[in-house]
């Protein structure tokens, strides 16, 4: 005990001699507490990034397996369209609305469009919203004209309003452009032309614009 106590002194002595040292003696508990506090903290932002990686991959695996199976053996004729919708709602929130799930729901969705079955394309398509702004732009603008073949112009136009208040996203011309095409067949002409006019004073160059002003004329007959 004494041995021990007589190297304390003698550590405490040797700190004394610099400030820093006699400070670093003085609050060692404290900064012991603030060191164990400091890897703890470095510990658990590693071990939640590791999974948070780790989510990320089994996601991009349950894609992976939905799109070498369900989807593959939908396209060969071996699974119907029903079955296919059925499995695709079966997958977790967070599988359907992965970023590497949109190239395959956007095929989906042509696929089942082009067998006419509309209303099933459309379901896939609003399972798989809730993905960041690029790809809910992309399943947004293929839903649009699904839902203008479902006559729920109401739904459609929704949707293009608001990726028309985002800002950044592809072709905000050609958004303009459907919202005030749908505008029109609704007859609101005033809402029609503002959206039409800003293709034409944005794009003036693009094709979009001249798509625009033939509809201008067509809403001054």
């Amino acid at each position: 005990m004494a041995e021990a106590t007589q190297a304390a002194d003698q550590i405490e002595q040797q700190l004394d001699k610099t400030d820093f040292g006699h400070f670093v003696y003085t609050y060692r508990k404290l900064l012991l507490a603030v060191f164990v506090a400091i890897v703890l903290g470095a510990t658990g932002y590693l071990l939640w990034k590791q999974s948070k990686e780790s989510s990320a991959l089994k996601r991009a695996d349950e894609v992976y397996t939905f799109a070498s199976t369900s989807w593959a053996e939908a396209k060969s004729g071996k699974l119907t369209p029903e079955v296919l919708v059925k499995n695709f709602n079966s997958l977790p929130d967070d599988v359907r609305q992965a970023p590497s799930m949109v190239p395959v729901v956007l095929e989906m969705g042509n696929f089942l469009a082009d067998k006419g079955l509309f209303s099933e394309a459309n379901e896939i398509l609003k399972s798989a919203s809730g993905l960041d702004e690029l790809g809910n732009y992309f399943i947004g603008m293929q839903r649009v004209v699904i839902l203008e073949k479902l006559g729920q112009d109401d739904e459609a136009i929704s949707i293009l309003e608001g990726l028309n208040a985002k800002k950044g996203l592809p072709l905000p011309q050609k958004v303009s452009l459907e919202l005030g095409r749908f505008y029109m067949k609704k007859g609101d002409k005033g809402k029609a032309q503002s959206q039409f006019q800003e293709v034409i004073s944005s794009y003036p160059n693009d094709d979009y614009a001249k798509i625009a002003k033939l509809y201008l004329i067509q809403l001054g007959k």
